[in-house]
């Protein structure tokens, strides 16, 4: 091999195509066909100049100095594999990709992102397809005569960030173009939600909104109707024909729970993730990203936020190239929208009553769909045709009002469906109280309702209190039906199609609402009288899974504990804002129930990440709570304090610990006084005050003696450990740090002992040195990432980052860096001074070791990755040699 190329150079990966159905189709003649292979491609590559880097089984990895002689190799190649004579008569096909980038030179090869791009490139071909990056097409725009480009679209690879611009390349000949599958990719730039059915009746409004936004000047598109017309729906199947249109993305928000501007930027931001530090608002990352992108943002319900134009409006002045499609029930009335009504689906005339016409109408359609999927035997016939058109036209062609009538085709006839609307529709049922859109969808929901037992019906509006979906256990607590097992009563009101029925990530059923026919139950809890019991029962089952999470979180099943609050947090957040109000107006018993789940939830929001959320609810409970000195009060500012630390808004948090640890001594509460104290240390710690840090967690350790409290102990001793380390006592903290992780194992507590094991990382990196550090972290690091702690998670990344300074790859240390930077962003967590300062202690050494240009690529490389992979990447390394 010659010498090898640096700078930019094209890299190739080919493999064959189904090489193990290839090897059992050929049989002994497999070795045959692999030695052809081997041999066409490597004379075209030799040709061309090619490296051959590597070969393994059927697949090739080779670099060349330049791009037009990698795609003279690729077509050259792909032209002999064809017209060879393969054995047996079977062909072998094989894929390609071409990247072209400046992948780093390492020892005898190649390494960097351009290396896993270009492999990740060439998974996505089919056989005989040579596909390639947008920098490769770029370098052969001009051989346009010689080869043809096809645009592929932007995909998402596996393992990269961002998603890829990719084409594919073919000899320009004077035969037709081979055609080949769509790309084995992640998918395409669109975030969008997939529907589990086709949508129908809806060709004329799909095409109608596609073509405006195809005309120059289009950027506001607001789909406005009633509820149930299906304007979600359509928007994701319009958007999903217009990624051509919006190489930068195409991004779905869900706003159904925004009520407000402020919620409306935050939800936003999740969509598109517009990360950023914890002083920039949502507000100000949205803009900041969309600033330069050409990218749609898909706005899903409106009509219920206040403030909602403004966000629109600021969107499309300060984001040029960005476009909205929205849909709403009302209009925004902004300058720059296009308003497009979304009409019921289309209804037969009333002169059409014979099948063959009738069935061609979106609305019969949709009808038929939905009676066939209920009871497989439904069928559209000269008999039922009219009744079934005329029962569509009294549901004025509304989607979800014809999808809630055809379920009950399991039991009921549409001519009998037809008996019974016609009593249910009348005035007096829904359309008195509804304003004049809602009524039919109202009329529908209320139909089914009405069907129902009094047993049922108290279920049913009592599960309205729910926000998400609840288990049968939560349906038992809340419900709770007088009359028999509510378990009875859910089961019939999924057959009504008022309630789906959704599998738990424990494979346990859980039961779901529409929002539409959730909004409908609270109307009808509110209007029983039932709803202040209702929302206490809710309020107190959402502090007893709190109070069951919290104590998982110190324990040995902390996965389980995440996995149940991914499925409550939307209904903690609703008994939160019913709960937290001023005593005066609600009464103390109210106020108490939302101090105490506000408290459960501190280690949750602190650990996870969730801080500027914790904030938010902390600063309410602050205006609820009172002055005068009570338990509660000092859970509400000891949360508060902790929330302000994670910040480091360091004065504040100071002074809210202090007020907290002089309440608790004015109550002569000494388990919350050991509390407070340990956390005013951390304070005056982070503040630079390591002496006065040490007095108060040292007096915290001498009171959680005193009162026999094993969590305050042992939460002391961790603590005292990170100090001893900060006062570079190393010995001494290695010694202590025994004492705290036998404490925390008493008690079961993995994420206290790898807190302490991280800090002993550190105490070992300054006393004996990086090769005893990086063994130790090798060791405890993949367990502490993964109790999903977000500081400790990024804690763990910059001690990596510490010690693989320490051991001389600058390269690695940069990846880590910059993985654990962008998680902080993303979390709202800067790094301490403390801290800091340690790191910087390791990395400036490494910065020494390249260039400026080198440590700043290596350290957006590094942004790129997730925490996982970036620990991957550490425990990979070899060790040097002491």
């Amino acid at each position: 091999m010659g010498q090898l190329p640096t700078g930019t150079v094209t890299l190739l990966f080919s493999d064959i195509e189904g090489s193990t159905l290839l090897l059992n189709r050929l049989g002994p003649h497999w070795g045959d066909a692999l030695s052809a292979q081997r041999s066409i491609l490597r004379s075209c590559f030799a040709a061309n100049d090619g490296h051959e880097m590597g070969t393994e089984g059927d697949s090739f990895f080779v670099v060349f100095a330049s791009a037009h002689a990698a795609a003279a190799a690729a077509l050259e190649g792909q032209r002999r594999l064809q017209a060879h004579t393969w054995p047996s008569g079977v062909p072998v096909r094989v894929r390609m990709g071409l990247h072209t980038g400046e992948p780093q030179r390492h020892e005898d090869g190649y390494i960097g992102i351009d290396v896993h791009r270009a492999a990740r490139i060439a998974a996505t071909a089919s056989g005989g397809q040579i596909v390639i990056s947008e920098t490769t097409k770029v370098m052969l725009s001009n051989l346009e005569h010689e080869v043809v480009v096809r645009d592929l679209g932007w995909h998402r690879l596996k393992d990269l960030a961002e998603a890829e611009h990719l084409f594919e390349v073919v000899a320009n000949t004077a035969g037709a173009l081979p055609e080949f599958p769509p790309l084995r990719s992640l998918g395409t730039r669109a975030n969008l939600p997939t529907p589990n059915t086709p949508l129908i009746g809806r060709e004329r409004e799909l095409a109608e909104l596609r073509s405006l936004f195809e005309r120059e000047g289009t950027r506001l598109v607001t789909m406005t109707g009633p509820g149930g017309t299906g304007k979600t729906r359509l928007a994701l199947d319009v958007a999903a024909t217009l990624e051509h249109l919006f190489p930068h993305g195409i991004f779905f928000v869900q706003l159904h729970t925004a009520d407000r501007a402020p919620l409306m930027w935050a939800g936003i931001a999740e969509s598109i993730g517009a990360n950023g530090d914890v002083e920039e608002h949502p507000e100000e990352r949205v803009l900041r990203w969309l600033a330069d992108r050409q990218a749609l943002l898909v706005l899903d319900n409106l009509e219920q936020i206040d403030g909602a134009d403004d966000v629109i409006g600021q969107v499309l002045a300060q984001a040029p190239h960005v476009s909205v499609l929205a849909t709403s029930r009302r209009g925004l009335h902004l300058v720059a929208e296009q308003e497009y009504p979304v009409a019921p689906l289309a209804l037969p005339a009333r002169s059409e009553q014979t099948r063959r016409v009738v069935e061609q109408s979106g609305a019969v359609e949709l009808f038929v769909q939905r009676a066939t999927m209920a009871r497989l035997s439904f069928a559209l016939t000269d008999t039922n045709t009219v009744d079934v058109v005329e029962l569509c036209r009294r549901l004025d062609g509304l989607p979800l009002a014809i999808e809630l009538a055809a379920a009950q085709s399991r039991v009921l006839s549409p001519h009998a469906m037809l008996t019974r609307i016609d009593e249910r529709l009348g005035l007096g049922v829904t359309a008195a109280d509804r304003a004049p859109r809602q009524r039919s969808l109202g009329a529908t929901i209320a139909w089914s309702y009405d069907l129902l037992d009094s047993s049922d019906q108290q279920v049913f509006r009592r599960l309205g209190v729910f926000s998400s979906s609840c288990d049968l256990a939560a349906i038992d607590a809340v419900v709770g039906s007088e009359v028999e097992d509510s378990f009875h009563n859910v089961v019939r009101l999924v057959d009504a199609n008022l309630v789906q029925i959704v599998e738990s990530p424990d494979g346990e059923p859980s039961m779901s609402m529409l929002q539409t026919i959730r909004s409908f139950a609270r109307e009808r809890l509110e209007a029983s009288g039932e709803a202040e019991e209702t929302r206490w029962r809710h309020a107190r089952w959402c502090l007893s899974v709190v109070v069951t999470i919290d104590e998982l979180l110190k324990g040995s099943m902390q996965m389980s504990a995440l996995d149940r609050m991914a499925a409550v947090e939307e209904d903690i957040r609703f008994a939160l804002a019913w709960s937290l109000r001023p005593a005066s107006e609600v009464g103390q018993e109210r106020t108490e129930c939302g101090l105490n789940l506000l408290a459960a939830m501190t280690a949750y929001w602190y650990r996870f990440g969730y801080l500027a959320e914790g904030r938010g609810w902390y600063e309410r409970a602050i205006a609820v709570a009172g002055t005068e000195d009570s338990a509660s009060v000092i859970d509400v500012l000891h949360g508060m304090g902790i929330m302000m630390l994670q910040q480091s808004d360091v004065s504040p948090a100071t002074q809210v610990f202090g007020k907290a640890l002089k309440m608790a001594r004015r109550l002569d509460d000494r388990d919350r006084e050991s509390r407070e104290s340990n956390s005013l240390g951390i304070a005056y710690r982070v503040a630079g005050n390591l002496p006065e840090a040490r007095r108060l967690i040292e007096r915290s350790l001498v009171l959680a003696r005193e009162v026999g409290s094993a969590v305050r102990e042992a939460t002391a001793l961790g603590n005292i450990v990170m100090l001893l380390v900060d006062f570079g006592e190393y010995e001494t903290a290695l010694t202590a740090a025994d004492e705290a992780i036998a404490a925390d194992s008493a008690r079961e507590d993995p994420w206290g002992i790898a807190i302490t094991q991280a800090n002993v990382a550190m105490a070992l990196l300054r006393a004996e040195g990086p090769q005893r550090a990086y063994e130790h972290l090798a060791d405890i690091g993949p367990a502490a990432v993964a109790l999903a702690d977000a500081e400790l998670s990024i804690t763990i990344v910059e001690l990596f980052a510490a010690t693989l300074a320490e051991l001389g790859d600058a390269t690695r240390a940069a990846h880590l860096l910059g993985t654990a930077d962008v998680r902080r962003e993303v979390v709202g967590m800067p790094r301490q001074v403390r801290d800091a300062e340690e790191l910087d202690l390791s990395i400036g050494r490494a910065k020494q070791e390249l260039t400026t240009q080198e440590w700043e690529a290596a350290y957006a490389d590094g942004r790129r990755l997730t925490i996982d992979e970036v620990v991957r990447e550490a425990l990979a390394v070899r060790l040097l040699p002491q």
